[in-house]
């Protein structure tokens, strides 16, 4: 990954969300979406990263994926000591109370999938944003090394 980057995990087992995500994301070149076919895959990047102290400024996760979906990946997350700490958003076309509650419990944010590009980069930006934040959060306290 080249050093000039900040880094966002995206878990997505569907590959034409993933395409679209990062087409969004394309006008923000300070940041690299690296894809996870699932949560699994996810976790074994992410604790990757954390072995070389190189932690994503997001972690992006759908809620239903094969292998390890999206709950229980923010779970694994929040219980490692590596990564619980890490920003993460649940990305999914739910838009259920529970689900909500859930991501909330677990210090995440639940955002429901867009139906039209425009409102995506709407919330590309909200990613942006709080990327943003959490490089300056972690550089004022000196723990963040961007990958």
């Amino acid at each position: 990954m080249p050093t000039n980057k900040h880094t966002i995990v995206y878990a997505e087992d569907d590959l034409d969300d993933v395409f679209i995500l990062k087409q969004a994301f394309e006008r923000h070149d300070h940041i690299e979406v690296v894809h996870a076919p699932d949560g699994k895959i996810a976790l074994v990047m992410l604790e990757g990263m954390a072995r070389v102290n190189v932690l994503p400024c997001l972690v992006i996760l759908d809620i239903n994926m094969p292998v390890m979906n999206g709950r229980e990946a923010l779970q694994a997350i929040r219980t490692s000591t590596d990564l619980s700490k890490l920003p993460v958003v649940l990305f999914s076309t739910s838009n259920s109370p529970a689900d909500r509650m859930f991501a909330e419990s677990h210090e995440a944010i639940l955002i429901t999938k867009p139906v039209e590009f425009a409102n995506l980069e709407r919330i590309v930006e909200q990613f942006i944003h709080r990327c943003n934040f959490e490089i300056n959060k972690m550089e004022t306290n000196g723990s963040y090394r961007n990958s």
